[in-house]
């Protein structure tokens, strides 16, 4: 069995799971796609990281107050 590694920072690659049929297919460009963009979103700066879970927690106080006036059940 191969062992791959990753250099510090780099983003281990999405393990694949095999089709369960031929007529399924795996969409490696879509796949290539979003591993690039958590390449490019990767951090270790902590005020970046600090700054994305400030933004994460104020929108998911803004979605519970927006279903809560609607009258739908929280998501957060």
């Amino acid at each position: 069995m191969e062992h791959q590694t990753t250099l510090p920072g780099e983003v281990p690659p999405t393990p694949l799971m095999a089709p369960a049929s031929a007529k399924e297919a795996i969409d490696t460009a879509t796949l290539e796609l979003l591993r690039g963009w958590r390449l490019q979103d990767a951090t270790d700066n902590p005020e970046a990281v600090r700054a994305a879970e400030r933004e994460l927690t104020e929108f998911k106080k803004a979605m519970n107050e927006n279903r809560a006036l609607a009258g739908e059940p929280l998501l957060y």
